[in-house]
């Protein structure tokens, strides 16, 4: 397994205690030991398995997190004019529940309500993560059509290996989703999965949510232990869109990117490498575009790790040869934690990390983030993709690389299998680039999480 590549990703992507399994994407719980289980069960057990007529059953489950932040200098203090303060403290709630109706043996029907809201930050909700009063998060059929292979058709979540491009957005308030169809093979070694999708655009009240009108559609196959002790995923995402801005240039999208990700399993020696291309065409622009990712760690003692990641993305070359060599990394998370809002887009990045790490009780990493553009034909960019610099085009003439120093804490603390705990530590020095292109003030961020899952 490569949970060790990532803390949150490794206590969150699954639960198994006590035969239980609490999965990262709720519609792979599997509670399925409940069906021949005749000993008492928990309280928790009562609502996994519940007959109905026949051969049917429902499964009920849901989420209750709490989560704290407070930012100084939120975005290097380039703030909107509508805002009342660049040092926000807010409180987010998230709720999430869920039904899984096992019809019969090849048919199900999922459903996921969710509710966040944000608290005490006085700015206006400029973006789609902190809150979505209320909604249907995920609804979705699966219909089984051969032993092994599944066509899922509703809305539903999406996550692909490290989520460096389609994520389930766990980090903040609101998770993301697509609707379409989604058709699902999997063999004892292989999963493969063919989907054609729209990803959903959150609003603040309830019920408003909306299609968007961008297009994601791919291939993903994922082999475990391809040899020994090596795992590979590879993979095409076909992304178009009817307006996108790279470097203040405003345009349609249609974008193919196809890569490889190999990784170990958990041992002494750790690895992780994914190496990723896109072509396809920007307004009257070719696409060419690449990624390197990486990330490496060794055993120095049981439980305490000394690890090395990072990356290499390309930026725009030039603005006279016909080409954009922007990368997009679509629906990824957020490389960079909730410190500040970065992507790898156009960067070098260069993190070494210690880490301890007890099973899924205990984990805490401590790392260093060393960021500079790699070109200064381009600007950089937010997680989803908007341009945070330039932000004014007056200001597009710097030839400053240095973009900033990050420096986190993370303790993650899962003592039950219904409770999770993280708190969050971060500090960004701002570099020359953000300074000569406006505000660049240094970032303080802090945070506490807290979950209960059932």
């Amino acid at each position: 397994m490569r949970k060790f590549l990532n803390p949150l990703l490794f206590v969150l992507m699954c639960t198994k205690l006590s035969g239980q399994h609490i999965a990262r994407l709720r519609y792979d719980d599997d509670f399925s030991y409940l069906k021949s289980d005749t000993s008492s069960k928990s309280w928790d057990e009562e609502l996994k398995y519940l007959p109905l007529l026949g051969h049917a059953s429902l499964s009920i489950g849901g989420e209750i997190r709490e989560h704290y932040q407070n930012y100084t200098n939120v975005n290097f203090g380039q703030i909107p004019g509508s805002y009342v303060t660049g040092n926000p403290h807010q409180w987010l709630h998230r709720l999430l529940i869920h039904g899984d109706f096992q019809v019969s043996s090849k048919f199900r029907v999922f459903a996921q309500i969710n509710n966040t809201v944000r608290y005490w930050n006085p700015n206006p909700i400029t973006n789609q993560v902190d809150q979505n009063t209320f909604s249907f998060h995920q609804w979705f059929a699966d219909l089984k059509l051969a032993d092994k292979l599944i066509l899922r058709i509703g809305r539903q979540e999406l996550l692909f290996g490290q989520e460096r491009f389609i994520a389930a957005r766990e980090g903040p308030n609101n998770r993301q989703s697509f609707v379409g169809a989604h058709l699902i093979h999997q063999s004892k070694r292989l999963k493969s999965n063919v989907f054609y999708t729209q990803p959903v655009r959150l609003n603040v009240g309830a019920l408003d949510d909306e299609m968007s009108s961008e297009k994601l559609a791919g291939l993903h196959f994922k082999y475990d232990r391809i040899f020994k002790k090596v795992n590979a995923d590879v993979y095409y995402y076909f992304f178009e869109s009817p307006s996108r801005q790279y470097y203040s240039n405003l345009g349609a999208e249609k974008r193919h990117t196809m890569g490889m990700h190999i990784y170990s399993n958990l041992q002494r020696i750790n690895y992780d490498v994914e190496l990723s291309r896109q072509s396809g065409s920007f307004n009257s622009l070719r696409i060419q575009a690449m990624m390197a990712v990486w990330d490496f760690n060794l055993a120095v003692k049981p439980h305490r790790y000394i690890g090395f990641s990072g990356n290499f993305v390309p930026g725009d070359q030039s603005t006279r040869d016909g080409q954009l060599n922007t990368f997009n990394t679509l629906f990824a998370r957020p490389p960079f934690g909730q410190t500040v809002a970065l992507n790898i887009s156009n960067t070098l990045n260069l993190s070494p990390y210690l880490r301890y790490q007890n099973g899924t009780k205990w984990i805490a990493t401590a790392r260093a983030s060393f960021v500079q553009r790699t070109s200064a034909y381009d600007g950089v960019y937010t997680p989803n993709m908007s341009q945070l610099r330039p932000y004014d085009p007056a200001k597009m003439t710097s030839d400053a690389l240095k973009l900033c120093d990050i420096y986190a804490i993370d303790v993650n603390y899962v003592p039950t299998k219904h409770y999770f705990f993280q708190a969050e530590l971060g500090y960004c020095k701002a570099g020359t680039y953000l300074k000569e292109t406006g505000a660049g003030d240094n970032v303080i961020y802090f945070a506490i999480r807290n979950a209960i899952k059932f």
